[in-house]
């Protein structure tokens, strides 16, 4: 069976000293690289958030605080984040540890300024970002799923990765939540779709 290893938003925002850090993000890097370095993938993807400074899930658009509740959705999301993986910024960049060497693809997602891409899959609009499709030309039947953040992007990628028809296992070593509290939840909302833990 042919796997893929989906690499989901290790940018330098996402980690401790970052716009939008995920507690203990860096605790993840070892057991990521050590998966980068396997030779069990016929492709492994990263996805990058790569945000313009306008965007629209950014607070600071809105002249409102981060976290903020946001109603007008419409293809962004239930949350105003702070400013984070702006393009072309340092904390749009993979974080240095982790061996960017062995991707086979970078797939960049949030690009549109009026819609936010939780999923590597798909614009929170529904928008197709084509990874799905890739994927199957490939004749790719199984994907493990690292990265950040387990509650938020990890969560949204693994769903349509089962949806999609894949075999998925999200590998819990390899993500952190950007609110721990929110795990359990989670853990359970993706086993309803399928989504396996190892």
């Amino acid at each position: 069976m042919a796997k893929a290893l989906l690499v989901v938003d290790l940018q330098n925002d996402f980690y401790e000293e970052g716009a939008l850090a995920v507690p203990n993000a860096s605790e993840i890097n070892d057991q990521v690289n050590q998966l980068l370095e396997s030779d069990q993938y016929k492709i492994i993807v990263g996805s990058q958030d790569w945000h313009p400074d306008s965007h629209l899930s950014f607070a600071s658009n809105h002249n409102k605080e981060p976290f903020s509740e946001y109603s007008d959705q419409q293809g962004l999301g239930p949350v105003l984040w702070p400013d984070h993986c702006v393009q072309q910024s340092e904390g749009a960049e993979f974080n240095p540890e982790i061996k960017t060497v062995n991707f086979d693809y970078i797939l960049r997602k949030g690009t549109d300024k009026k819609v936010d891409s939780y999923s590597a899959f798909q614009d929170n609009d529904g928008t197709d970002l084509g990874l799905a499709g890739l994927l199957k030309s490939l004749e790719i039947e199984e994907i493990d799923i690292v990265g950040l953040a387990f509650d938020v992007c990890v969560k949204y990628t693994a769903q349509d990765s089962a949806k999609n028809g894949f075999k998925t296992n999200v590998i819990l070593e390899g993500t952190r939540a950007v609110n721990p509290d929110d795990i359990e939840q989670v853990k359970s909302d993706l086993k309803n779709v399928g989504v396996n833990f190892k």
